[in-house]
């Protein structure tokens, strides 16, 4: 069983910029700044995300949007202009990501967290607050 929480989030986000930080110094520091810009100026608005990039239309699966030329893919669950889970990913090396093991795994795990996700929303286990700016409830997942 693996269990998402904030200390396994954590853990899988410096598990990219370890990855990546060598090969991809310029991209990963891109990649921080855009995403403490959302946290603190911007907001998650659309602009910052390569949006429908799971296999079904309504799974809210994205990717960090890329600057032209640049390669390396960070895949998230956009839920509104507030919330974003951040998942891991890696560099593009082919046509789609369906053709590259790494970055096929990484948005498979998106689609399975966002339908857990989604399913618990509609449920009411878990909930957008008044604000829209956190998730409220019951944010263990799980899968065997």
């Amino acid at each position: 069983m693996e269990q998402i929480d904030d200390v396994t989030v954590s853990v899988i986000i410096d598990r990219f910029i370890d990855d990546y930080k060598i090969r991809f110094t310029e991209q990963v520091v891109d990649v921080g700044r855009r995403l403490k810009s959302m946290g603190s100026v911007t907001g998650c608005t659309p602009n910052f995300f390569k949006e429908d990039e799971g296999l079904a239309p309504d799974d809210l699966v994205c990717a960090l949007y890329d600057v032209p030329d640049k390669y390396l893919r960070l895949y998230c669950i956009r839920l509104n202009d507030s919330i974003v889970i951040v998942g891991s990913g890696g560099p593009k090396t082919t046509r789609t990501w369906q053709e590259d093991t790494v970055l096929k795994r990484e948005v498979d795990k998106m689609m399975v967290i966002s339908k857990i996700v989604r399913t618990k929303l509609q449920n009411g286990e878990l909930r957008i607050s008044a604000a829209g700016l956190r998730l409220e409830g019951d944010l263990f997942i799980s899968r065997t």
